[in-house]
């Protein structure tokens, strides 16, 4: 366990998500003061509209993994969690072109769109395991095998899923690892928001509304916190999580 990276695929299938003792002081270390900090660049920038940036320079891959994916998306998610998915992509791809990093689009997608499927109605109640990250990795696995799809990349896009809700991201992390974290986090608690061009936050946010989805996700993650006390979700709420999403800058 000692080498084995909390939040990861393989820490998931090692402790089922359970957070030990020296694994919540260990996490508490490593998110409070990122946490304390980004509140405040948030409430610091919140009026800064951020750098030019074209909608036009994100790529929307046309692959079969994507199709299947929006097709899992689709059937089991609500309109508040489908868009979060998508507003989660966008918001991480613009980050990486901002912060000229190398990514595959493919693979962000496919995070973006498995990464909360563990919290819909189907896999809520019925998953198995104690941390709806693992669920979710676990359903894009599946289908990754179903339909061949690449071990290496597979494996990058099982890990984005799970560590993102560590709340914290490792600089040594995979570029869509980073970004994946970076896009939920900014969707959630308008975390570095500042950086994107107030016309391209607009225009992604007519695209695909919020629909609520500050209550509808405090709810869910309430849910598994109830469910599962000893899973990340649970430390992050306790450590209050629904205070931020209530705090965040975006209007419902």
């Amino acid at each position: 366990m000692k080498n084995i990276r909390i939040g990861s695929y393989h820490w998931m299938q090692t402790t089922n998500g359970q957070l030990s003792f020296k694994e919540k002081i260990k996490l508490i270390q490593k998110i409070m003061v990122p946490n304390i900090l980004s509140s405040i660049k948030i409430n610091y920038y919140r009026f800064q509209t951020g750098n030019d940036f074209d909608i036009g320079q994100i790529v929307i891959p046309d692959t079969q993994m994507i199709k299947i994916a929006l097709e899992e998306l689709e059937s089991k998610a609500s309109i508040s969690i489908y868009n979060h998915s998508w507003r989660t992509y966008f918001w991480g791809a613009a980050l990486g072109h901002l912060q000229n990093q190398q990514f595959d689009p493919e693979l962000l997608l496919l995070a973006s769109l498995f990464h909360d499927i563990g919290l819909t109605e189907q896999h809520m109640h019925s998953k198995g395991c104690q941390c709806f990250t693992y669920e979710s990795a676990k359903q894009f696995e599946q289908k990754a095998k179903e339909y061949n799809f690449d071990d290496k990349k597979s494996e990058v896009i099982k890990d984005a899923i799970c560590l993102h809700m560590n709340g914290y991201i490792e600089d040594s992390d995979p570029p869509e690892v980073v970004l994946l974290q970076q896009g939920a986090s900014c969707d959630v608690i308008s975390d570095n928001q500042y950086k994107l061009p107030l016309s391209f936050r607009n225009e992604i946010l007519e695209k695909y509304p919020r629909n609520q989805f500050n209550k509808e996700f405090i709810k869910l993650i309430n849910l598994e916190r109830k469910n599962v006390p000893s899973s990340r979700t649970g430390l992050l709420y306790d450590l209050g999580l629904p205070l931020m999403i209530k705090s965040n800058l975006y209007n419902e």
